[in-house]
Order: structure tokens, then C-alpha cells, then sequence
């Protein structure tokens, strides 16, 4: 093998680790946000009464 071979392969397997983390980064993040879903509100064009004021307004 030459040396530009072995470079090539060294290189591949860092690209793929650190595509890697970055996947696993994403996923994480998004299994905490799921988790944590109660505390989040979408806007689904309906007034509920936790979005208006104590006088009802």
C-alpha cells in the first residue's frame, strides 16, 4: 500500500467519527427535549386559560 493510501483510510475513519458524535450530539439533544415536552406549548391557534392574564383578558 502506499502512503496516500493509508492517509485516505485514516482520514475516512475521522470524518466517520466525528460524523458520528454529531449524530449522537443531535439524538441526545433531541431525547432531552421529548423528555421534557410537558414544559413545552405549540401554537395551535386556540386560546386556552394559562395564555390569558388573572383578569381573564
Amino acid at each position: 500500500m502506499k502512503q496516500s493510501e493509508l492517509n485516505r483510510g485514516t482520514g475516512n475513519a475521522k470524518i466517520g467519527i466525528l460524523l458520528s458524535i454529531i449524530v449522537a450530539l443531535i439524538f441526545s439533544v433531541t431525547i432531552v427535549k421529548l423528555k421534557q415536552g410537558a414544559l413545552m406549548q405549540g401554537y395551535d391557534h386556540i386560546i386556552r386559560q394559562d395564555m390569558l392574564g388573572k383578569d381573564g383578558e
